[in-house]
């Protein structure tokens, strides 16, 4: 499974990714409809090379494969962006949002990344209208569409200010049965994290969260500010099967794996992306017709084989029918004679019974014969 950037790895992530502001931006490229790269010059810096897989993860990449064809959303992030510096990065805590502000003398833009679902792009003027985004779409509550006013969607509690009051409040209220799922679920925190919260409080985590007393609640407050001002120890973490994980700081829950440390957040996707994992690979052209044909004469084959079944069943029916010829016809000229005399119901319950006829349909006016 690939890596998705949570809400804490972000938080992390962000601080690295603020040496990019006051970089100039050059070119932009994809790659499919699942990845972006942004390459930009800073004065002294040099060239960088920003890679975002949409809805999943953005890093520094040490290197692009991007296709030779611009899409028509990559053409227009070009047309808005390209010379345009940027101004600021920001995390829309507590959600998984990025936003990038660039900048001119006589303009401004944002860029609006979302890293949840299946993930989005959306570029927006100076007053927050979306001028467009990757992927349009419509919710209750928000209009991800061109000329709407963006707005993110918004956690009730935002885990990255958080107090015993607010912990308390939720857990109280928690529609979960279960501490853990409260916190990875409610307050947005996610799976691996809630987990290391209950490692580090030693509080049961199936605990029901309305059952919580007082000093417990400080407790787990405790721990999850703990994660969020961890002292960053970036790693790769394996199981017997290959990386399983990338986090930031070190963490009771990984104890016991294999880890590979990096200098920074960036750094270790990087490896992650190139070494460590492949992303499905976009058929070519060419790929796809080929995928096409044999689809097309796989569907044939079953066809024939389907019409072949048919035609020896129909052979032995017929051979039944000739071998059974005067039979039949017998039984034809006694229904078709009973039919002036009788309604097929009657007819019907004349026949049951019968060791040849084994059905009627009254209302097709059929007669179903076993021979």
């Amino acid at each position: 499974m690939v890596k998705q950037l949570s809400s804490v790895d972000m938080h992390f992530l962000v601080k690295e990714l603020k040496e990019l502001e006051g970089s100039r931006v050059d070119k932009i490229y994809n790659k499919g409809k699942e990845e972006v790269y942004i390459q930009v010059h800073k004065s002294g810096a040099g060239k960088k090379i920003i890679r975002i897989i949409v809805g999943k993860d953005i890093f520094l990449s040490s290197s692009k494969d991007t296709d030779e064809s611009p899409s028509g959303f990559c053409m227009m992030l070009r047309k808005h962006l390209e010379n345009m510096f940027i101004d600021s990065i920001s995390q829309i805590e507590p959600e998984r949002i990025l936003r990038f502000v660039f900048k001119t003398k006589a303009d401004e833009k944002s860029l609006y990344l979302e890293f949840f679902g299946k993930g989005n792009f959306i570029l927006c003027s100076r007053e927050d209208i979306i001028i467009d985004a990757l992927i349009r779409q419509k919710f209750r509550d928000r209009s991800v569409m061109a000329k709407e006013k963006y707005i993110n969607p918004e956690m009730k509690y935002n885990l990255f200010k958080l107090d015993k009051d607010k912990l308390s409040v939720l857990l109280k209220n928690s529609a979960k049965d279960k501490l853990i799922i409260s916190l990875a679920v409610e307050l947005g925190l996610g799976g691996v994290y809630s987990e290391e919260v209950f490692l580090l409080c030693k509080i049961d985590k199936d605990k029901e969260p309305n059952k919580i007393d007082e000093k417990e609640i400080s407790k787990i407050l405790a721990s999850i500010k703990k994660i969020i001002s961890g002292k960053k120890n970036v790693q790769i973490v394996y199981d017997t099967k290959g990386a399983v994980d990338i986090i930031p700081i070190d963490m009771e829950f990984y104890k016991e794996n294999e880890k590979k440390k990096f200098p920074s957040f960036n750094e270790a996707l990087d490896h992650y992306f190139t070494h460590e994992v492949k992303l499905i690979k976009k058929e070519t052209a060419v790929e796809m017709k080929i995928n096409e044909l044999n689809r097309i004469i796989k569907e044939q084959k079953a066809k024939i084989k389907s019409m072949e079944s048919k035609e020896d069943e129909n052979k032995k029916k017929a051979e039944l029918i000739y071998t059974n010829y005067n039979l039949i016809k017998e039984i034809l000229t006694e229904i078709n004679k009973a039919t002036t005399k009788y309604p097929w119901e009657e007819i019907k319950k004349k026949l049951k019974g019968h060791k040849v006829v084994k059905d009627v349909d009254v209302k097709e006016k059929m007669v179903v014969v076993e021979v």
